[in-house]
């Protein structure tokens, strides 16, 4: 410790300088303090990992996928119609069944339809049969107007096929029709080598 006065070192406990007397003047002891911080501990929570479930993003087919699917099914549609035909007939080819074949006779002379009735004739029959549309649309609407009259204009859901029988002429054969249920008349037809019925020319109305 040191006098204030002179500058003379002094003991700590002394209260007058000894080399000069003066008072020593004591400066109060100031506590250090010490602050101690308490150590701050930043706890960050444990962030949970979040799985997102994954996501279907259903979008339309391609244009290639549906273009396959369309063709699909057109095929399918004309396997069914040709089949159809070569089973029930039309278009020149016969038909498999003959009953199918009287019903068809029958609904073309009940529509009135040429084009119809000429396809149920073979190929060669056909052949003449084209020439003379004009009768044939004529012969068609006197047989329409007389079974109208007889019948009445309904006639055409009453027609049934019975049986068959051969006739005199190889490869014919007379099928016995009925309508409303009583016998109208015996349709003539043939058959060919590949088991296909047609109307036969040389008994029909043309």
């Amino acid at each position: 410790m040191f006098c204030t006065n002179c500058g003379k070192e002094v003991a700590d406990s002394a209260s007058f300088c000894t080399a000069c007397g003066a008072k020593i003047a004591r400066e109060p002891a100031v506590e250090q303090q010490t602050v101690t911080s308490a150590p701050v501990s930043a706890t960050t929570p444990s962030a949970e990992a979040q799985q997102s479930a994954p996501v279907t993003v259903s979008g339309s087919e391609s244009p290639k996928k549906k273009n396959n699917s369309i063709f699909i099914a057109i095929a399918a549609v004309a396997a069914v119609i040709i089949l159809a035909v070569l089973i029930f007939g039309g278009g020149g080819g016969g038909y498999k069944e003959y009953k199918e074949l009287a019903r068809a006779y029958y609904e073309a002379v009940y529509n009135k339809d040429v084009n119809a009735m000429i396809k149920l004739f073979d190929k060669d029959a056909q052949k003449d049969l084209k020439k003379d549309k004009d009768f044939i649309k004529e012969k068609l609407e006197e047989m329409k107007e007389e079974m109208d009259d007889y019948y009445g204009r309904g006639w055409l859901k009453d027609v049934k096929p019975g049986s068959r029988e051969r006739a005199s002429t190889r490869g014919a054969y007379k099928v016995e029709i009925e309508i409303d249920g009583e016998f109208h008349e015996y349709l003539y037809i043939k058959k060919d080598d590949k088991d296909r019925y047609y109307i036969h020319e040389d008994y029909s109305d043309f």
